[in-house]
């Protein structure tokens, strides 16, 4: 194709000021320091730029570019590894105490913090100092939020991620009027990235992060990685609470079927009762349950009629007890039971003591096999 006769060649000057302005944002999007292309001799003794130099410029913005996607890559590196880490800590609470420290290793910050949301509100629960401990400003920052209440008002970031679920970045945060203005003043933050920590459609907290000591800028590479991370650590959350529960069913489950070894032995030693479950067999000698199989046995006990020592299925027990046994009878803890009843877990525990008492069990799993039972045989007199 013919070149157009008309087309303006771009004045060298303005090459020039292309090619600056690339590597200046290439730099800044690195995290290198500004003024990079400086000691470059773009300029004669003239002041005529070098050709040469130009050359030698998109050369380098050409290898800051690929500085920048090895950079990249080695960052999802680190975010990949530390969220792995974060996966074998244990318990969910573990992994956000951890979060902090593992963002700042991931992402090259300098401060990250942990946030809960309740409500109208967020808590901080951990906060992690890469650089500067001991500086004036985080000391004073870690006493600011310890059991702090955050109110959250909808002109707020962090409220707007609560409807959009969508990171942001927030520059220039000392002269922001939408944020919480103590914790700005108290740790002197100009900028930072937020994100939200998800678990299903539901918000679990925040990630906050800077680079407060460093003073290296934020940019939206540095938002889209808190996003990230905060993604993964949703999912890492999500899979130890899952496994909490399935170790909780495990055990409940295990503890009902001791009981119900318990419970049927004492039942086969009666003589009634044993009448109850199969006729004398052989030398006048009944047939246990256990010797046609723990399924047998089980099925066994289940359809015996209650004995007259145990109490029936509503009787001495108050609604809200009854509630309390019947969670339990789930496999819900008393954290679990004290959230559902929207009650303190010293008031779950004093209703578990009175349901013993009132079933004349001995422990929580002989409580469930009882009233699981006295709802088997109340269901089959309807």
């Amino acid at each position: 194709m013919a070149p157009d006769p008309t087309a303006v060649e771009e004045p060298i000057d303005e090459r020039h000021r292309r090619l600056l302005a690339k590597l200046r944002m290439s730099a800044q999007a690195a995290g290198l320091a500004p003024g990079i292309e400086a000691g470059l001799p773009l300029q004669d003794c003239e002041g005529r730029t070098n050709p040469e130099s130009l050359a030698g410029l998109g050369a380098t913005a050409a290898e800051l570019h690929d500085h920048l996607l090895r950079a990249q890559a080695a960052t999802q590196a680190r975010v990949r590894d530390e969220l792995m880490a974060l996966r074998d800590a244990g318990s969910a609470s573990e992994m956000l105490a951890a979060a902090p420290r593992a963002l700042c290793v991931a992402g090259g910050f300098d401060r990250a913090l942990v946030s809960a949301v309740r409500g109208s509100t967020w808590l901080p629960i951990a906060l992690h100092v890469e650089h500067g401990a001991q500086d004036p400003v985080n000391i004073a920052l870690g006493e600011f939020l310890r059991d702090r209440v955050i109110p959250l008002t909808s002109a707020m970031p962090e409220a707007e991620l609560l409807r959009r679920r969508v990171p942001a970045l927030v520059l220039d945060a000392q002269a922001e009027p939408r944020l919480y203005r103590p914790l700005m003043e108290v740790s002197a933050t100009r900028e930072y990235v937020v994100a939200a920590v998800q678990a299903g459609d539901a918000v679990l907290g925040y990630l906050h992060a800077d680079r407060h000591a460093s003073r290296r800028p934020l940019t939206t590479a540095d938002r889209e990685l808190v996003q990230t991370f905060a993604d993964g650590l949703g999912l890492v959350i999500e899979r130890a609470v899952a496994l909490k529960r399935l170790t909780l069913q495990r055990e409940q489950i295990a503890a009902t079927f001791s009981a119900l070894r318990t419970t049927g032995a004492g039942l086969a030693a009666s003589p009634r009762l044993e009448d109850a479950i199969a006729p004398p067999t052989g030398a006048g000698r009944p047939s246990r349950p256990a010797e046609r199989g723990g399924a047998a046995a089980l099925d066994g006990i289940a359809a015996l009629d209650v004995p007259p020592a145990l109490p029936r299925p509503f009787d001495g027990l108050t609604p809200r007890e009854h509630d309390v046994l019947r969670l339990l009878a789930k496999g819900a803890t008393n954290a679990e039971i004290a959230n559902r009843l929207t009650v303190s877990e010293t008031t779950v525990k004093s209703h578990v003591k009175h349901i013993l008492r009132k079933l004349r069990a001995a422990n929580r799993a002989e409580a469930i096999v009882r009233y699981l039972g006295l709802l088997r045989n109340q269901a089959r007199s309807l």
